[in-house]
């Protein structure tokens, strides 16, 4: 190695080579910086969706499940009994109400919610029953999350006349 030194050949000698790497990796280094930077602030979008709609769901099982105040029944469960026409529904005031203080509280910032409940009957009739919260109304160019089910109603007649009865359920929200 010595001998080599002595020849000419020194460590410290750089050639263009060596030269155009260097300044090809401090340039990868400058690009994959302001990606990172510019990636940072934003949340992966099929993530950030997929946290929308698991939000979208909780709603939904929290009116599926919760109770209206002091009454054995859920929100759903009441409405239901307003739409199939009940004689006497277990609750029938303020229900409107309730339901929108619930969905203003729960809803996601910048988001409306809304929620549909359509009960069709024997003779092909529908009935439906919207509620809002939140400014605006859906656009088809705006993301939508969408979850929805039946909620299931045993209706005691007189005399073994009992019927099941199903209402159509979906909850929808986008941003507002």
């Amino acid at each position: 190695m010595a001998s080599l030194i002595h020849k000419g050949f020194a460590r410290d000698d750089r050639g263009i080579s060596d030269i155009l790497a260097m300044a090809f990796m401090f340039l990868m280094v400058i690009f994959a910086g302001v990606l990172l930077h510019a990636y940072r602030s934003d949340a992966i979008s099929s993530a950030a969706n997929r946290q929308l709609q698991m939000k979208a769901e909780y709603l939904y099982k929290t009116l599926e499940l919760a109770q209206v105040e002091n009454y054995s029944l859920s929100y759903f469960e009441a409405v239901a009994e307003n739409l199939i026409g009940v004689t006497e529904p277990v609750v029938s005031e303020n229900l409107e109400n309730r339901i929108g203080n619930l969905l203003a509280y729960l809803r996601p910032p910048n988001y409306t919610v809304m929620v549909k409940l359509t009960y069709k009957n024997y003779e092909n009739e529908n009935f439906s029953q919207s509620y809002s919260s939140g400014i605006g109304e859906p656009d088809n160019r705006v993301t939508q999350f969408t979850f929805s089910g039946k909620v299931t109603i045993i209706i005691a007649g007189a005399a073994a006349e009992n019927r099941v009865a199903q209402v159509d359920a979906v909850l929808k929200m986008f941003k507002s």
